[in-house]
């Protein structure tokens, strides 16, 4: 079944969206919320989570990409949950929280509700810019920074060393920045 039908579902209010959405994007979903998590229970619990926010959004909300916006919920729940979690652990610094603040040194921290459209604006700025990429590097930081894989699993997947990966990332990075200073972002 195609996005346009499981939306058309959702809006129809039709339980079966959801059996749709989880057969042809939960394990997509699954594998993000346990890249940040690190617990299968815990990552069952929030696609579950993402699926009722889903559930619960549509309609009024119409996303062009549904992917997309079930991404985007899960890594949101994912990571709201793993702020919870670990607020009164401040031991070590997993994977995840390593990949975001690798990140953070070129992408604004501004995140309110009201700076939605800036958010958009920035979204449309970096797929502008991952489009200019050659594909392999972007492939690469979209798997590390969005999909948030560790290098190791990068690595493996593309059959390259670790030291490329952190290059390519470390590159990217650089790029990524010169982009966003130009267009004004930082």
């Amino acid at each position: 079944m195609d996005d346009d039908q499981i939306l058309s579902l959702l809006e129809q209010r039709n339980e079966r969206a959801l059996v749709e959405i989880r057969s042809k994007y939960g394990k997509s979903c699954r594998t993000i919320a346990y890249n940040l998590l690190g617990n299968t229970l815990d990552a069952d619990e929030v696609v579950s989570d993402a699926l009722m926010q889903t559930w619960n959004a549509i309609p009024p909300a119409h996303p062009e990409n549904l992917f997309a916006f079930l991404a985007s919920l899960t890594k949101r729940i994912s990571v709201n949950r793993y702020k919870y979690e670990h607020a009164m652990k401040r031991g070590g610094v997993s994977d995840c929280a390593a990949a975001l603040d690798e990140l953070s040194e070129c992408i604004p921290s501004r995140l309110d509700v009201e700076q939605k459209v800036e958010q958009r604006q920035l979204t449309e700025a970096i797929n502008r810019f991952l489009a200019k990429q050659p594909p392999e590097a972007r492939s690469i930081l979209v798997q590390r920074y969005f999909m948030l894989h560790s290098v190791h699993e990068i690595a493996d997947a593309y059959q390259i060393s670790e030291s490329k990966v952190k290059v390519t990332l470390h590159r990217m990075r650089k790029k990524l920045r010169k982009f966003l200073e130009q267009e004004e972002w930082i």
